[in-house]
């Protein structure tokens, strides 16, 4: 997310349909989609309908071999290449979790060059990176409560987490979510990453919050559901513009900057190895 915006991003945000409308066109394709297959083991494709064409991204799957364990759904960071990257350095087969491990694949995330070029062409797009994550995670987590998960815990790191929190406070039905070195204010993320490298902004402060600030989706999920990490060197997500949006909840912290933080996969993986554990003991109606 270091780099310039596009110019036409400039032009197209006053008519864009809002981030709900287009979650309500973008669809799962059945048809092109080999549903019943998404709880079995390895990568597999999956198309999206939306108003600007068919999507297709995929999910890598690590099933457990007890077909009751809990589900992680993990969603990677802006412009992770491959997109199972930090998945599995985080979920790597030497630290075995105790649930089911899905790593989603964003829209626009199939090369280092469309993130930014097609995902951030306009508004409407960076609405459709979230939104088909969205219908992804949707549909993985109905394919594996069909066969037996009882529950299910969204996490991310950078993006993946602002995709986390999106989706437990749009979609609901998560006991947890973990958002780590993120927070769900992508607009001061931008603002503060172009005064980072001194580049103009085409839009406002105030205007850009109030396309791409979602504290107010955020603000549905229940606090003690989140369990935050920050990174205390962090200049993308800067601890004191977004630590307080989690207050009163404690945030994890580690001590690197947002580049650094993704090289230190054990914390990570010990933050949610520890989220697992205690919300393992809510009682089985643990949704909201």
């Amino acid at each position: 997310m270091n780099r310039r915006l596009p110019g036409s991003f400039e032009h197209s945000y006053q008519n864009a349909p809002s981030l709900e409308d287009v979650l309500a066109a973008t669809q799962v394709d059945r048809r092109k989609t080999a549903v019943y297959n998404l709880t079995a083991p390895g990568e597999h494709p999956i198309y999206l309908h939306t108003t600007t064409g068919t999507l297709r991204c995929h999910v890598r799957v690590r099933p457990h071999h007890n077909p009751n364990a809990p589900l992680i759904l993990y969603h990677h960071g802006f412009n992770e290449t491959p997109y199972t990257n930090s998945w599995r350095r985080i979920f790597s087969p030497r630290h075995l979790f105790a649930a089911h491990t899905v790593c989603i694949q964003a829209p626009f995330h199939n090369n280092w060059r469309d993130p930014l070029l097609k995902g951030f062409a306009s508004l409407q797009n960076v609405y459709q990176i979230f939104a088909g994550s969205l219908r992804i995670m949707e549909l993985v987590q109905q394919q594996f409560e069909a066969q037996g998960t009882p529950w299910t815990i969204v996490a991310g790191a950078s993006w993946g987490g602002i995709t986390s929190m999106l989706y437990a406070g749009i979609l609901g039905n998560t006991r947890a979510v973990v958002p780590m070195l993120s927070s769900p204010n992508l607009a001061q993320v931008l603002w503060d990453i172009a005064d980072l490298f001194n580049r103009p902004v085409p839009i406002s402060h105030s205007h850009l919050s109030k396309l791409l600030d979602f504290t107010p989706y955020y603000r549905r999920v229940p606090p003690h559901r989140v369990f935050p990490l920050l990174g205390e060197c962090d200049l993308f997500f800067r601890w004191e513009h977004h630590a307080p949006i989690f207050e009163p909840r404690p945030i994890t912290t580690i001590n690197g900057s947002h580049i650094t933080s993704f090289l230190y996969a054990h914390q990570l993986r010990q933050h949610l190895l520890s989220v697992l554990e205690q919300v393992q003991s809510w009682p089985e109606n643990g949704r909201y």
